[in-house]
């Protein structure tokens, strides 16, 4: 008698383990999260966005192309390292006057849709005083 009462609680144990585990097993196989769809481009990574921060700091080297004004931008904190960057005549102009006169100048880049065609996207410096500030209290 003893023995089909411990028989008993073996099964009742093996049994009660067996559905916790096929549970638990279910639970993973029908709830599990699925990754979420991997993004193919990322807008932050190597390649501007309007309203960026940028300092002329940043600029390797300024020339023109086919009749565009280009900024070789090298910005590893902002994730973007040797980027070409298509600029309006004007900006062009005063980052090469601010490194000339080793003059800081930060501010943002804003996409200029006037002067941005067939996919080459042209970029307008505007001076932004939240990124000047911040500029300053950094190099203290």
């Amino acid at each position: 008698m003893k023995s089909l009462l411990k028989l008993c609680v073996i099964a009742l144990a093996a049994a009660f383990c067996g559905v916790g585990c096929a549970a638990a097993a279910s639970c993973i196989k029908y709830n599990k999260v699925e990754p979420v769809d991997t993004i193919l481009e990322y807008t932050s990574e190597n390649r501007p966005v309007s309203g960026m921060f940028f300092s002329a700091e940043y600029v390797v080297e300024e020339y023109e192309y086919d009749d565009a004004f280009c900024l070789l931008y090298d910005d590893p904190d902002a994730n973007m390292c040797n980027v070409e960057i298509c600029v309006d005549l004007e900006t062009y102009q005063a980052v090469q006057k601010a490194i000339k006169e080793k003059r800081e100048m930060v501010g943002s880049l804003v996409l200029n849709d006037d002067y941005s065609f067939d996919g080459v996207e042209v970029y307008t410096f505007m001076p932004e005083p939240e990124f000047e500030m911040a500029a300053a209290s950094a190099k203290l």
